[in-house]
């Protein structure tokens, strides 16, 4: 697997293959801030709600929402399009390509439709919080950032809440004060704090297309591999106020669980150079997180019983905990005058 640092045009992969405009009209909504960008194939229920949510923002300006369904092209119309035929609203766009381009090409191909200089990502079971763009774009602005990444509440398949994010305005510590909105570094992405799924997150579109977008060889965790080379290369930040629902379901990232290990362990080791800490301590992490992750994994995407828990190491457990906290400290906390 190469180094995710190394630039691929992933746009090239797929350039053969149309988009075709089914619904919807280009010229609606003239100059739009900022684009919900939807990649969709077999969520036809899911769809709905979530595209009701990307509708239903409490933003001011104007955002264009544009769907991209991965079910190849045919004369019959999929379930998706007579969804978004059903809302007739005008800030829809909807796309269906040729042929089906996997998921991640899929995902690359609606941050090149996309009018707006900013994306915000909506998968067609997760849902938007109706705050999402106005915190987003507010986020965006104050700091220039280049991508905003956010907590998320968890649902599951009926919709009902399973966590919320930890949402505290303030915590003081003696003179110390926590912020809500944190600038994020390659050390965050190695330890796993402050990055992002995509979905809910806002980034920047010229910036993904000077880094090749997602890579589909870094599957299950392309994801996490963009947004270690955009904290990386740019400047984005971290909101702790929650923008989205991640909908836990049955799919397909339950049968990959295995995967997720040894992939992020190779980020982690992609990211070492552009640490400055000792490698002997950065290898001592990685370590603690590829053992600790191989259960955690099975239990959170495999459906393993949470007692598995207890056969993580003492030691890998008391080494992760301390970095985390150090780390909090360093990036989440500032003196704060009365």
């Amino acid at each position: 697997m190469r180094n995710i640092y190394e630039y691929r045009d992933n746009f090239a992969n797929y350039r053969d293959v149309k988009s075709i405009l089914l619904w919807g009209d280009t010229n609606a909504i003239q100059n739009p801030e900022v684009s919900i960008i939807m990649p969709c194939f077999s969520h036809p229920d899911f769809l709905k709600t979530s595209l009701k949510s990307a509708i239903n923002q409490d933003f001011k300006g104007k955002y264009e929402i544009i769907i991209c369904d991965n079910n190849e092209l045919t004369d019959i119309p999929t379930e998706n399009q007579k969804i978004v035929e059903d809302f007739a609203n005008s800030k829809i766009l909807y796309y269906r390509n040729e042929k089906n381009i996997g998921m991640i090409g899929n995902w690359n191909r609606l941050i090149e439709l996309a009018h707006a200089p900013f994306v915000v990502y909506l998968h067609d079971d997760d849902l938007l919080l109706p705050t999402a763009l106005s915190t987003l774009i507010r986020i965006q602005k104050k700091y220039n950032a280049d991508g905003v990444n956010a907590a998320f509440n968890k649902i599951g398949a009926d919709g009902n809440i399973l966590s919320e994010a930890k949402y505290v305005p303030h915590i003081k510590l003696g003179f110390l004060k926590s912020h809500n909105i944190i600038k994020s570094s390659v050390i965050d992405l190695f330890l796993g704090r402050n990055g992002g799924f995509g979905c809910g997150c806002l980034f920047r579109k010229k910036c993904l297309l000077e880094i090749g977008g997602f890579s589909p060889e870094f599957y299950p965790s392309a994801d996490y591999a963009l947004n270690a080379v955009m904290a990386t290369k740019y400047n984005v930040y971290f909101c702790k106020e929650p923008t989205f629902c991640y909908r836990v379901a049955e799919n397909e990232s339950l049968s990959v669980y295995e995967q997720f290990a040894e992939v992020d362990k190779h980020f982690r080791n992609c990211m070492k150079k552009f640490i400055h800490i000792p490698n002997f301590i950065l290898n001592r992490l990685i370590l603690a997180m590829y053992r600790t992750s191989q259960i955690s994994f099975k239990v959170m995407w495999g459906k393993a019983d949470k007692s598995l828990l207890k056969q993580q190491r003492k030691d890998d457990l008391l080494v992760l905990k301390l970095a985390h906290r150090v780390r909090l400290l360093m990036s989440d906390f500032k003196p704060f005058s009365n």
